[in-house]
């Protein structure tokens, strides 16, 4: 029963009722028997600012951030753990003893899966990061914690992915690390052994016209990661699995990075296996 006493959490993002966060936060609540609610608020993109002030205001005791609020938000928090500074986004806020501290828990939920479903050891890997938002800096910035060999980051806007190569340089000097075009021939110049697609929304449909057709095949070749779980038909996993290169969908790093938030906010370990059998997910 929801009382007074009751302590609220949120998802906040734009758009977010795909989400599958609420179901997953308030099935544990439940489980644990913690007087907790999690919600979901959709909130416009153009208030990003004001998130932080926000969550103060509402006495949330502390949300998961999506698009567009991960990087927006890092000026009004009090605090940020070494994986949120090292991305430069965060995708959890906790709420301690009133001051608001800023994680991220993506780039270690995208390791875990990986090795979870395909064994995969990162190390000594050459990456393309599709995507510089906050999900793909934080991925970006995880490789480059364990080891990978390069990190090249492909983006729209190339300033951006630029921004996001200053700091991973500055933070991990012995990686090759660099930034590109989103394009077709910019993505095509190297046989990548590990591709992460963190493009979500309009950023998408940036991907027609890419090949796959250079990556190398087989057991061990490369491997086409996709961090957006709700899309059904995620962009290039089809034609990849037809060339010959292993591919992940996103559904295992949703489990392994929800598991760490929930752990922030409840104080309680849960396992990847747990949230898959809350979910009932285990044929994704």
């Amino acid at each position: 029963m929801i009382t007074g006493r009751t302590r609220v959490f949120a998802l906040v993002g734009h758009p977010i009722r795909h989400s599958l966060s609420p179901a997953m936060h308030n099935e544990l609540f439940r489980r644990l028997g913690i007087d907790a609610v999690y919600v979901a608020l959709d909130a416009p993109p153009e208030r990003a600012a004001q998130v932080g002030e926000a969550i103060r205001s509402l006495g949330l005791a502390g949300c998961n951030l999506t698009v567009p609020f991960k990087e927006a938000v890092i000026p009004s928090l009090d605090g940020l753990s070494e994986a949120a500074a090292c991305a430069g986004a965060v995708n959890v806020v906790v709420v301690d003893d009133g001051r608001l501290v800023g994680h991220n828990t993506d780039g270690a939920g995208y390791l875990a899966a990986l090795r979870e479903e395909l064994g995969v050891d990162v190390a000594g890997r050459r990456c393309a990061v599709l995507g510089a938002g906050g999900t793909g800096r934080a991925i970006a910035a995880a490789l480059a914690g364990a080891g990978v060999a390069e990190v090249r980051l492909f983006n729209r806007t190339l300033r951006r992915a630029e921004a996001a190569v200053d700091t991973l340089a500055a933070r991990f000097p012995a990686l090759r690390v660099s930034a590109a075009p989103l394009s077709p021939d910019a993505f095509a110049a190297e046989p990548w052994n590990l591709v992460v697609n963190c493009l979500s929304g309009p950023g998408l449909p940036s991907l027609h016209g890419f090949s796959v057709t250079h990556l190398p095949r087989g057991p061990e070749g490369a491997v086409w990661t996709d961090a957006n779980y709700w899309l059904s038909d995620p962009p290039l996993l089809a034609a990849c699995a037809a060339h010959g290169v292993r591919i992940q969908r996103g559904i295992g790093m949703l489990m392994h990075q929800g598991a760490r938030s929930f752990e922030l906010f409840s104080g309680r370990s849960v396992s990847a296996d747990t949230i898959r059998g809350v979910l009932d997910i285990g044929g994704w």
